[in-house]
């Protein structure tokens, strides 16, 4: 009787999972201010309990905070974006200079293959299409919103996101407390303090990896973004905060920021010994981040193998899009977690062991 009632109780677990994916998948649109707000809330909530721990009201703790982080978050975007289209506008202008090195690399290479003439048109045209990219995702978002009427709704929406997330976020911080023991309410009194244990572990984890890495990918952006800047390489910004962010996932960061640095650097100084240099950024910054960085800001690892990381990623981008790839990680580590308990409860079961 016992075995039966767990068996649907395992079958309901697994309906109740899949239906909810489900749900997230068609609603993925409606719910992104929501996921963002309640990722917000989670990173804040640490911040506000110690703003309450002296004797501030809680209602007060969050407004002060949160008007403290969106004018910190406003004032580095209104500097940096102009930065980025300037260094992007500096990548265009030179561009001309580096399809003719290019044309020097690969025109003894053409003759071999034949019709030089027509191949090297075929690049040309394509080297301005590569290299007029950074220039137009940078500043033709204002024309993209207002283009079209899609475009016209897309800006709608976005405001309304900014309406939505902040006002969210707001009761979320304020009622997180609250909120956690009314839904531990709903767990039955026998399971309730194993369940509490379980809530915890994942916590730890999650606290360690999206705080802690977040401040990881974060410095790490700021060196490299200084380091490329000194070896003079175009779009050093913008390479340096690509390069910190991807290396969320594993060597990701290296591929997506030393590759084209390095390419860019030589086109811009034709000089070996920058290109030394900007091996040398990120070998540096890469050593930092191992033995200094992540062991005093995140601590232990977070469990997942590298390709465990990078699979959950993918699907994220497939199934949520950016919201996918913001939250697979952090999923799958807490999932993690349940998949552990779960082996470990399934080995000391009398069906494993008998």
């Amino acid at each position: 009787m016992t075995r039966e009632r767990n068996t649907q109780t395992i079958y309901f677990v697994i309906v109740g999972v899949l239906l909810a994916v489900i749900f997230f998948y068609f609603s993925r649109r409606v719910l992104t201010p929501f996921f963002i707000a309640f990722a917000l809330a989670y990173l804040l909530d640490p911040v506000t309990d110690r703003l309450e721990s002296l004797k501030i009201s809680r209602t007060f703790a969050v407004l002060v905070l949160m008007a403290g982080v969106f004018s910190l978050v406003t004032g580095i975007g209104l500097l940096i974006f102009p930065l980025l289209k300037l260094q992007a506008e500096h990548l265009v202008f030179n561009l001309p200079n580096y399809i003719a090195i290019m044309q020097e690399w690969m025109y003894p290479l053409l003759g071999v293959v034949g019709e030089p003439e027509k191949i090297q048109g075929i690049l040309n045209r394509e080297l301005l299409k590569v290299g007029e990219l950074p220039l137009k995702v940078i500043s033709s978002v204002t024309s993209i919103l207002w283009g079209s009427v899609a475009g016209l709704f897309s800006f709608i929406l976005l405001l309304a996101n900014l309406v939505i997330i902040p006002v969210v976020m707001f009761y979320l911080l304020r009622d997180y407390d609250l909120i956690n023991k009314k839904m531990l309410s709903f767990v039955p009194a026998r399971s309730r303090e194993q369940v509490l244990r379980l809530i915890k572990e994942i916590d730890g984890v999650l606290a360690g990896f999206v705080r802690g890495q977040l401040i990881v990918g974060l410095i790490m952006a700021g060196l490299y973004s200084i380091g490329l800047f000194f070896c003079g390489t175009p779009m050093s910004l913008f390479i340096g905060l690509l390069a910190g962010l991807a290396s969320l996932v594993p060597y990701l960061g290296l591929v997506f920021g030393f590759v084209p640095a390095a390419i860019l650097t030589f086109m811009q100084t034709q000089d070996w010994v920058l290109v030394f240099g900007v091996a040398g950024v990120f070998a540096v910054v890469q050593g930092l981040e191992g033995m200094i960085i992540t062991p005093r800001i995140v601590g232990e690892k977070i469990g997942l193998h590298p390709v465990a990381i990078i699979l959950a990623v993918l699907l994220g981008a497939e199934f949520f899009g950016l919201v996918g790839i913001i939250v697979s990680v952090p999923v799958a580590a807490a999932l993690n977690v349940l998949f552990t308990h779960g082996l470990n409860e399934y080995k000391s079961s009398s069906f494993y062991t008998s």
